[in-house]
C-alpha cells in the first residue's frame, strides 16, 4: 500500500467571526471584489463565501484573491486568516499557510480549527513535535467537533515516525462515518505493516463501501488480494479501478498488473 502524506485541514466558512478593529495591515494589492459593495456590513462574509466556492471548484488562486479582499475589509478576522492558510496549504505552500494560521491564533487563541490546521502545516514542514503539540491541544478542547480529523492527523504523524501502535490507535478513531475517508486507507496500511492482513482487508472494504468512487482505495485492496494469492478477486478489483478512473495513475498500475 502507498504511504499517504495527507493531513486533514478544516475550513469553517459558514460565518465570519468578527474580531474588531486592529492595526494589522492586509497584503498590498488586496482590494474588494467589484461585485461586492465594500460599504455593505456583510461584504467580508460574501467574499469569504465566494472564495470558498471558487476553491471548491479548483479555482484556488481566484479563491485566495477573494479571501484577501475580505481581509482588506476585516484585517483582524481570524476566520479569514484561517481560510487563507487552508488555501495556501492546498496549493502546497506550507510556509505561507503557517503565517496565516499564526495570525488567526493571534486574534483567537482558542480557535481549534486554526490550531489543527497549523498542526497540518507543521507536518508539511517536518516540524513534527510542534504538530503533535497542536493536535493534542485541539483534542483537549472537548467542545471541538472535528475530532476525527485530528485523530487522522495524529495517526499519520505517528505512522511517519514508525510508531505503529499509536498510529493504529488514532486512525481507528478517525475511520468513522463522519471522519476522513483517507483514514481507512491509512489504517489499512498500518494494519498490514503489523501483519494484520484480514483486518487490513476489512478496513479497505469498509472505506470502499463508504466511498465507492475512490480508485486509490480499490487499488490498495486489489494489491492486498494479489499478495494474498487471491488472483481472481484481485483481477476483478483491478478492473474496477480502471472503470472508476480510466485516465488515472491507479488505472495505469491496474493495467500493468493485468498485463494489458
Amino acid at each position: 500500500m502507498r504511504r499517504s502524506t495527507l493531513t486533514w485541514v478544516v475550513l469553517v466558512g459558514a460565518a465570519v467571526v468578527l474580531a474588531g478593529c486592529g492595526s494589522t495591515k492586509p497584503e498590498e494589492g488586496a482590494v474588494a471584489a467589484p461585485t461586492v459593495n465594500a460599504k455593505d456590513p456583510l461584504a467580508a462574509m460574501t467574499l469569504l463565501h465566494q472564495g470558498k466556492s471558487m476553491i471548491a471548484e479548483g479555482r484556488v488562486d481566484e479563491g485566495i484573491s477573494r479571501y484577501r479582499a475580505a481581509l482588506h475589509l476585516q484585517p483582524t478576522n481570524p476566520t479569514i486568516h484561517n481560510a487563507i492558510g487552508a488555501a495556501e496549504l492546498q496549493r502546497d505552500n506550507a510556509t505561507k499557510a503557517l503565517e496565516s494560521f499564526n495570525r488567526a491564533l493571534q486574534y483567537a487563541p482558542s480557535y481549534s480549527d486554526a490550531r489543527n490546521n497549523r498542526g497540518a502545516a507543521y507536518v508539511r514542514l517536518n516540524q513534527l513535535a510542534l504538530a503533535e503539540n497542536d493536535f493534542l491541544e485541539v483534542l483537549a478542547d472537548n467542545t471541538y467537533a472535528n475530532r476525527a480529523g485530528v485523530y487522522f492527523n495524529l495517526g499519520s504523524l505517528y505512522l511517519g515516525r514508525g510508531n505503529l501502535a499509536a498510529a493504529e490507535e488514532n486512525l481507528r478513531k478517525a475511520a468513522k462515518p463522519a471522519g476522513p475517508v483517507d483514514a481507512y486507507a491509512l489504517l489499512a496500511e498500518v494494519l498490514h505493516k503489523q501483519g494484520k492482513t484480514a483486518l487490513a482487508e476489512s478496513t479497505l472494504r469498509e472505506g470502499l463501501n463508504r466511498a465507492p468512487e475512490r480508485a486509490d482505495i480499490a487499488l490498495s485492496l486489489a494489491e492486498l488480494l494479489l499478495r494474498e494469492g487471491r488472483t481472481g478477486e484481485a483481477q476483478e478489483m483491478f478492473r474496477r479501478v480502471i472503470t472508476l478512473a480510466p485516465q488515472s495513475q491507479e488505472a495505469d498500475t491496474a493495467r500493468k498488473r493485468l498485463g494489458s
